[in-house]
């Protein structure tokens, strides 16, 4: 009876029905976290508000539990391990600390910090939407590789806050009186801030230098800093997304083979492999034919 009744609730957490659910109260939570943003509407309807938040936040414990239950019923872990695999992903550890934080009495010292943190609830929407679950996770795990575009930057600015201080430095004292001051500067030019106008106050300003040598100036150091974030912020965030996805792929075939589906997706990946080798053969043998041509010509 025990059995059936675990693999009901492994069922239950699985469906879509039981996602759509949570995501529904996750909606419901961030409107009353909304409407008690007006002080007046909320105090005159406090009672039923506050009724409806109670069971909200029930309901977020209830559901909760329900997904600790499945979780360890389905580990393939043994012993202690098996009730603690459910807190190795870093998203549920976000979603029980929301939830206790949001169980916490009213009476309590520092309540109004606390009730502050309900907004938390906001990014439990991040673990019931797998694709902007994707993003957060690939934004979270290029933060490494990002300081090092950070530091390319940081080097961008700074050699160009040297050249600026040097050429612009003596006749725009309030722009580029100094590295600091030229640092401010471009990052204001960078955003794209009104950077047209600065660019004719240098101009103006500068009479022993030709126009032509500080637009160049300020276009070379827009194009260069936009090469830098495009190309190696969105590279590596790319990157990242695709190493997750494969990771995701990889997880979810050792889950079905753990879980009883082993043939079908072990099929699924030799078929495709096998269909990958063909066309490389194919490919290999037209470089061959094609490079004895060449050799016969």
């Amino acid at each position: 009876m025990a059995g059936k009744q675990d693999l009901f609730i492994v069922k239950i957490v699985k469906s879509s029905f039981f996602h759509w659910i949570t995501l529904a109260l996750i909606i419901i939570a961030c409107i009353i976290i909304g409407i008690e943003t007006n002080h007046e509407f909320y105090s005159e309807n406090y009672w039923w508000l506050h009724l409806l938040d109670r069971i909200v936040i029930s309901l977020f414990a209830a559901e909760l539990v329900l997904r600790y239950i499945a979780d360890v019923k389905t580990t393939s872990q043994k012993g202690l391990k098996k009730y603690l695999v459910f807190f190795t992903d870093g998203w549920h550890v976000i979603d029980t600390v929301v939830v206790l934080v949001c169980l916490l009495p009213a009476h309590i010292e520092y309540f109004a910090v606390l009730r502050t943190l309900r907004i938390l609830r906001v990014f439990l929407l991040i673990d019931e939407l797998p694709r902007l679950k994707l993003l957060v996770n690939a934004l979270i795990k290029s933060v490494p590789s990002m300081g090092y575009v950070m530091l390319l930057l940081m080097l961008h600015f700074f050699a160009y806050s040297v050249i600026a201080t040097d050429l612009f430095g003596d006749e725009n004292v309030e722009l580029f009186g100094s590295i600091g001051t030229s640092f401010v500067t471009l990052f204001i030019v960078v955003t794209g801030d009104d950077w047209g106008n600065i660019m004719k106050n240098v101009i103006h300003n500068s009479s022993s230098l030709p126009p032509m040598i500080i637009t160049l100036y300020f276009i070379s150091f827009m194009v260069i800093g936009a090469m830098i974030f495009l190309n190696l912020f969105i590279g590596v965030i790319t990157n990242e997304i695709s190493e997750i996805k494969t990771e995701d792929e990889r997880n979810r075939i050792k889950r079905k083979s753990l879980s009883g589906e082993t043939n079908e997706s072990i099929d699924d990946v030799i078929a495709s492999l096998e269909s990958q080798m063909l066309q490389i053969s194919a490919t290999v043998a037209q470089l061959k034919s094609a490079r004895e041509k060449n050799n016969v010509a």
